[in-house]
């Protein structure tokens, strides 16, 4: 799936099930992917299997930016086992290994499938 960000095109991974948002990017060191929700969640992030920072970009129903978190690896010391959320309900989320130029209260560009069956008049 594409993404707009900033007027430029970038791929994406979408978890949009149980099974890849559970295992998310965890063993690999590059890659973006996005969360989709069905409804507003409260869902927190963990690092557990993540080798890399990540860079957290948290999302309401209108695909506004509404929080920005760095994500760090676990370690074996458990002061590291931290998880992360934005403390508010969400819809979507963008993660991605490289830090990209999105700010709190820009607007992400793409469309659900949801979308796109809406529009062609599939449902």
């Amino acid at each position: 799936m594409k993404i707009e960000i900033n007027g430029e095109q970038h791929e994406v991974e979408v978890a949009d099930s149980f099974l890849k948002k559970a295992r998310g990017l965890s063993f690999r060191t590059e890659g973006k992917m996005l969360f989709t929700f069905s409804r507003d969640t409260r869902a927190s992030i963990d690092m557990m299997l993540v080798r890399k920072p990540l860079h957290l970009y948290f999302m309401n129903s209108e695909k506004e930016v509404i929080d920005i978190q760095k994500a760090m690896p676990w370690t074996p010391n458990p002061k590291t086992w931290k998880v992360y959320s934005p403390g508010r309900p969400y819809r979507y989320l963008l993660e991605s290994f490289e830090e990209l130029q999105i700010e709190e209260g820009q607007k992400i560009e793409f469309e659900r499938k949801e979308d796109q069956m809406l529009s062609s008049g599939l449902s």
